[in-house]
């Protein structure tokens, strides 16, 4: 029995779109000076690494022992490029050029090429949609402590850097509000019950909740991040320590990519 056409054409457009959505995890972005090839082609290896990454949702993939065989022959599969200036709208001073002004290169790579590098790499594609993730982050710093949140007066920066993590690995996330977290923290983020949690995550609409501490050590220097999923099969815990707190975030959302993406 033939298929009506416009339900042909529907599930033909639903197609189109999910693949069209799954493009991004195949797209990766650098910072390179100038937009010519002698700096556009030594940082496709390094574009290779942050599309890998989020392809598969495994930040460690970069250390398997063939990934640097295969990160050399990245330029081939290398499908498109863009350049977007970092300082578009402001006029060349003094001596700078073109040449000098950094630029945001993004690459986006064959996805043929890519999954077939994955499987030599005993990765698989993570596709379609990723879980959201609801944060739940005590800060303290060398002035205050305090839990961050979507509408806090403090911890602007922290939230900008985390929504750059959340982007490099394609985990969407989600910050509550200070009425919400108020209601929950006690003298700590790991003194909230379980039960609070998960009632916090559906209300969020999050699928799971990642809850971590974020602070600054003097003797090391620099900051010291501890991480868990607590409402996960396991209460699995990892850290980091005397980074800045991009590498924080990036080690709290690459950390939960890699605890929450398929096994199968």
């Amino acid at each position: 029995m033939k298929k009506p056409l416009l339900t042909v054409l529907s599930w033909f457009a639903f197609a189109i779109t999910a693949h069209a959505n799954d493009d991004v995890l195949y797209r990766s972005s650098v910072i390179v000076t100038g937009d010519r090839e002698e700096t556009r082609v030594p940082a496709i290896p390094e574009g290779f690494a942050l599309a890998a990454q989020k392809l598969t949702g495994n930040p460690d993939v970069v250390h398997n022992p063939t990934f640097a065989s295969l990160a050399t022959g990245a330029p081939a599969m290398v499908w498109s490029y863009t350049y977007h200036d970092r300082m578009f709208g402001r006029p060349i001073h003094d001596e700078q050029g073109t040449r000098d002004r950094p630029f945001d290169l993004t690459f986006q790579f064959d996805r043929k090429r890519m999954d077939h590098a994955m499987a030599l790499l005993g990765e698989r594609p993570w596709l379609g949609a990723r879980p959201k993730l609801a944060l739940v982050v005590e800060v303290t710093d060398m002035a205050r402590r305090y839990v961050l949140a979507a509408d806090g007066v403090h911890g602007s920066d922290l939230r900008a850097s985390f929504e750059d993590a959340s982007a490099r690995f394609a985990i969407p996330i989600i910050f509550a509000k200070e009425a919400d977290l108020s209601a929950l923290v006690l003298e700590n983020v790991d003194a909230i019950p379980d039960e609070s949690l998960a009632r916090l995550k559906s209300r969020l609409g999050a699928d799971e909740i990642l809850v971590g501490h974020l602070d600054w050590e003097t003797k090391e220097p620099g900051w010291h991040a501890a991480w868990r999923l607590p409402l996960g099969t396991e209460d699995e815990r990892w850290e980091i320590a005397g980074v800045n707190f991009d590498a924080a975030f990036r080690n709290a959302i690459g950390g939960a990519a890699k605890r929450m993406r398929p096994t199968k």
